[in-house]
């Protein structure tokens, strides 16, 4: 956990005990004594736990909000990797839901108490809210406030039933088979934040900062994606496919520490493929030297992806279906039938370039890997494709504080390797630069940049040729996968790492080879001085 997360935790902690601590007190000692001067002597401490989780599910309401905007500030200002902002938000909204449920179980243990009262001490105290006197709602008082106080048990019901449709959701079973599902469900949230807000009168002040924020990053999002941008689609052979997409990517958005970090990804829409799907793909550009290097005239900077088909092969014909234009309506909403014979999204953008290039399968690469990095095409065939991008977003990371960096990634996880690597190189072309100019040369502490590509088709360890690139950058390809000896992860990490070099290690690919990365990383840590990040998006 990095020291901004921890900062977070600490002041998380801070403020519920704060809360607690002085709310308990004061609503404890206000419902002993309203009841007391009304002749209740039971029921006065359940009536405090049931106001006092009450203002405790609205802080945490606040903070479930607080990480959904992509474009945090928060997050931006602490570096904390999205990850992160991830789990947080899994584990506040889980909270939440407990919370939930334990104050409508305290509200419902005050209806013994309200059955054992006399009549006339019935009068008193009402059974819908007990937490005002009879005479401050309805029926005792008939106007619109005393109706909104008598409400608020109905308005909570609604927003507990939202949240149980919410929690239902994302239990992993059902998010992992119909994400969609798992998607559009949590846009009732919007529904039930404005319940919560007639529940209680104080939510509305703990939502508002998150909220502002997500309204706001809503905006921003729409703002990225009403264009739509023009760039190439090019088949490298054995499903791996290589985006070149121009993208108008305005300088100001550069501009501060987060974006020197090579790591960024963009939300990718491609309306054939589907009009409701947003895919996260990382590039493989390094923005910042891209930015350096692209002439202050232009205002559009050149990104560049790779990523990989899923699913199985498909014939002409279902391709033909598949990106065959459908009407808005069947677009949206889809039948079990349909959906069981539903094509992976890259599958379908894949196929608008096997259709144009049927033979390049096995087509040879032009080039290497420094080319890869400097964002020349790979091949000389591919066709034109429009997009929509929503990005960039940069995960909190700066090698550059490290003797030695090594990259280890599986499949469609270099991408992101390719990024550091283009930074290192870059980083290596500023002092050579300096040098010649005879300029004062930046200092620079980043010496090594290892890649440990494991792979597990033949076939793909040719899609990256080794050709001579910058001093000090490495890259190892490792085939494994259809019963051959796994990569003995520690032991490589073990010879890789140098006695007092400070190291930083990359992580990225399936999220079994994340873990079992991470796990060596631990290991490896207790020897040496090590830090390691995972690009992990399964939670």
């Amino acid at each position: 956990m990095s020291t901004g997360a921890c900062l977070m935790v600490l002041w998380i902690i801070c403020l519920y005990g704060i809360v607690v601590g002085v709310w308990w007190i004061r609503l404890r000692d206000y419902f002993r004594e309203r009841n007391a001067a009304a002749g209740i002597r039971k029921g006065a401490d359940r009536l405090a736990a049931v106001a006092l989780t009450g203002h405790v599910c609205d802080i945490t309401m606040g903070m479930v909000l607080l990480p959904v905007s992509r474009h945090s500030a928060l997050a931006s200002f602490f570096q904390i990797p999205v990850s992160t902002t991830l789990t947080y938000h899994i584990l506040t909204a889980y909270t939440l839901f407990i919370l939930v449920i334990i104050h409508g179980i305290l509200y419902v243990s005050w209806l013994p108490v309200f059955n054992n009262l006399s009549a006339s001490l019935r009068m008193v105290i009402p059974v819908l809210n007990p937490t005002y006197l009879y005479t401050e709602t309805w029926p005792g008082d008939s106007s619109s406030i005393g109706i909104w106080r008598a409400s608020l048990v109905f308005t909570g019901s609604m927003a507990a039933a939202i949240m149980a449709a919410l929690f239902m959701t994302t239990l992993p079973r059902v998010r992992t088979r119909d994400f969609n599902l798992f998607y559009f469900t949590h846009l009732l949230s919007i529904l039930m934040v404005a319940i919560v807000c007639l529940h209680a009168s104080t939510m509305f002040y703990c939502t508002a900062p998150g909220l502002a924020m997500w309204v706001l990053d809503w905006g921003m999002r729409f703002h990225e994606l009403r264009r739509t941008l023009d760039g190439t689609l090019s088949t490298l052979g054995n499903g791996w496919y290589w985006s070149s997409v121009t993208i108008p990517l305005p300088r100001a958005r550069l501009t501060g520490c987060s974006c020197r970090s090579p790591l960024a990804h963009f939300y990718i829409h491609h309306a054939r493929s589907s009009i409701r799907e947003l895919h996260p793909f990382t590039t493989i550009t390094h923005l910042a030297s891209k930015n350096d290097a692209t002439p202050p005239s232009d205002e559009d900077i050149a990104i560049q992806f790779l990523f990989r088909k899923q699913g199985k092969p498909m014939s002409t014909h279902e391709l033909e279906e598949a990106v065959a234009p459908k009407p808005f309506y069947r677009r949206m909403i889809r039948g079990k039938k349909e959906r069981a014979k539903s094509v992976q999204w890259t599958a379908k953008l894949a196929s608008l370039v096997d259709e144009k290039s049927p033979g390049l399968q096995h087509a040879p690469l032009k080039g290497g890997i420094s080319d890869l990095m400097a964002g020349c095409p790979p091949t000389d065939h591919g066709i034109g494709v429009s997009l929509r991008l929503e990005g960039p977003y940069f995960s909190p990371a700066d090698p550059h504080r490290y003797d030695t960096v090594i990259c280890m990634v599986a499949g469609t996880g270099i991408s992101g390797a390719l990024a550091i690597a283009a930074a290192f190189s870059h980083a290596i072309r500023r002092e050579q630069d300096a040098r010649i100019d005879e300029r004062p040369a930046v200092s620079r502490r980043w010496r090594r940049c290892i890649i440990v590509w494991s792979v597990k088709a033949s076939s793909d360890i040719d899609l990256m040729p080794l050709d001579p690139i910058s001093e000090g950058l490495e890259l190892r390809k490792f085939l494994t996968g259809n019963g051959r000896r796994r990569l003995d992860l520690e032991q490589e990490l073990a010879d890789l790492v140098e006695g007092r070099d400070r190291t930083w290690i990359y992580i990225s690919g399936p999220n079994a080879f994340i873990i079992a990365v991470k796990d060596a990383c631990k290991h490896v840590k207790k020897k040496a001085d090590v830090d390691f990040y995972a690009a992990n998006w399964d939670i």
